[in-house]
């Protein structure tokens, strides 16, 4: 920085304040400075920026590693916190959350008194996970994606996970569907829960029964969903319709209906959440709540920032809307079908946890 001050005439001090974008420089000065800079092929030291600093200029998103990275909703989220950070000096380090140091108190401790990272960014945390609320009582900046901790002192972004499962659950009772089955994802992940008992809180809002039988663990997973639903299917007494909990269980519902000979949405309606990329193009096109994942992204990592820069002291709890997406896969229940089953045996009820 002194060669520049020493080429443009300024001060080292003036050179300093228009390589960090203080608007308090004449713009005469401001364009000469950058021109030096550029002839001169200048390029800030980050180390020796953070050091001054006393912190690094690294965001850690901590997610888990198996069944989470690589998929299209954490992509989105990863893309929403890129945008923010465009421009700034962050630059994003990934975390696996599975790994022994998130299970270990000790070394979250460590990791927040090394300053490795000045904040994080947790997302889809387990419902047994603490490492969020150490690093909270250890003054971490810290925020959790996916997921709401209740009326706990973290903050949270998440998606109204149990409002857009009763929109799916009423839009298939609209269509006239009485005898609708579920497909359940991860059991310890809140989201999961959420969208269980949207469902479940819809039927009974109908006088409708949620048959015990119908009610199959899908575990987020295409595969796993079309195991458990070629079982469903394969039985003369089945629902009409399916609410599976995410878009890739959707999909090997409608794949063991294909195998058994049930057209969608005619002898079958199948409808999924978050509107995934594929969704729209998969044949039939998925009806699905859409959940707005690249906003996640955009609100976790504008919270980081401003408390890094201390315009916020404040706890954020945030919920986004989802929305209905109606698509092709779903349609009013085969007539021949109602009427087949009409005289069936009762329904046995299955009920929820309220707690």
């Amino acid at each position: 920085m002194g060669d520049i001050a020493r080429a443009s005439g300024v001060s080292p001090m003036t050179v300093s304040r228009v390589l960090s974008n203080n608007p308090a420089v004449k713009e005469a000065n401001r364009k000469r400075v950058l021109a030096i800079t550029k002839r001169l092929n200048y390029h800030v030291d980050i180390v020796a920026r953070q050091l001054r600093a006393q912190h690094t200029f690294q965001l850690g998103v901590v997610a888990p590693f198996r069944g989470l990275v690589g998929t299209y909703y954490f992509g989105q989220i990863l893309q929403g916190i890129q945008q923010v950070l465009t421009g700034t000096d962050y630059h994003i380090s990934l975390y696996d959350s599975l790994s022994e140091d998130f299970n270990d108190m000790s070394k979250c401790v460590n990791l927040c008194h090394e300053r490795r990272v000045s904040g994080l960014i947790v997302v889809a945390p387990g419902l047994s996970a603490q490492f969020p609320k150490t690093f909270v009582s250890l003054k971490m900046p810290i925020i959790v994606v996916g997921s709401s901790m209740g009326r706990q002192a973290i903050s949270y972004v998440d998606v109204d996970n149990y409002g857009g499962a009763c929109e799916m659950t009423e839009h298939l009772i609209g269509l006239g569907h009485t005898r609708i089955g579920f497909v359940s994802g991860r059991a310890d992940l809140r989201d999961a829960s959420q969208r269980e008992l949207g469902f479940r809180k819809t039927m009974e809002k109908h006088g409708l029964p949620v048959v015990a039988e119908w009610i199959v663990q899908g575990e987020y997973e295409a595969r796993k969903a079309f195991q458990v639903s070629m079982n469903l299917l394969g039985k003369n007494d089945r629902p009409t319709a399916i609410f599976a909990a995410n878009d890739q269980m959707a999909y090997g519902v409608i794949d063991a209906a294909r195998i058994l000979g049930l057209q969608v949405p005619d002898d079958l309606s199948v409808g999924g959440f978050d509107d995934i990329q594929s969704s729209g193009e998969f044949v039939p096109s998925l009806t699905t709540v859409g959940q707005p994942m690249l906003d996640l992204g955009l609100v976790a990592a504008r919270y980081i920032l401003d408390v890094l820069s201390k315009t916020t002291t404040a706890v954020l709890h945030r919920k986004l809307p989802a929305q209905l997406v109606t698509r092709s896969s779903t349609a009013m229940p085969n007539q021949s079908h109602r009427l087949a089953v009409s005289n069936g045996p009762p329904s046995k009820i299955s009920h929820i946890d309220q707690g």
